[in-house]
């Protein structure tokens, strides 16, 4: 499953390498003057699991249905707010039905950054729900971070 995981990442990166917003799906509100993405090692540190989050703030029907692969760009500002920056959606639920912008903008929180930085988080939704932390580095592309 694993390798399966990241195959469908590499996938869904290759495509958006260039941009602020990796991904197709964009939010508007982030101040997106400078930053900088994860690169080689997590530097960003969530004060609250993001699984519980949303687990926590989806629809019961969502958490019992939802299935298929969520990546997330996530600002992280120098306060530890986050505001979503965009989102690749290969669920079977919309993105609009999951009010994504509203529960990560307003419950993720994150220890204090020594600078504006953007995380990314891929959730593979299956029988078992896994959270994998992304970063992007010139030697390596698209890589899990430990």
């Amino acid at each position: 499953m694993k390798k399966i995981f990241f195959i469908l990442l590499s996938i869904l990166f290759s495509q958006q390498i260039f941009s602020q917003n990796l991904f197709d799906e964009v939010f508007e509100g982030c101040n997106t003057d400078k930053f900088t993405v994860e690169s080689d090692s997590i530097s960003l540190q969530p004060k609250n699991a993001i699984l519980g989050i949303l687990r926590n703030s989806f629809d019961k029907e969502t958490v019992k249905i939802i299935d298929g692969l969520l990546v997330l760009q996530i600002l992280v500002d120098l306060e530890g707010n986050s505001c979503l920056l965009s989102v690749q959606n290969e669920t079977n639920k919309k993105t609009e039905q999951l009010n994504l912008k509203n529960i990560i903008d307003n419950n993720l929180k994150w220890e204090i950054p020594k600078e504006k930085k953007s995380a990314i988080i891929a959730i593979q939704f299956s029988e078992i729900v896994e959270a994998k932390r992304v970063g992007l580095s010139s030697e390596k592309g698209f890589h899990e971070l430990e």
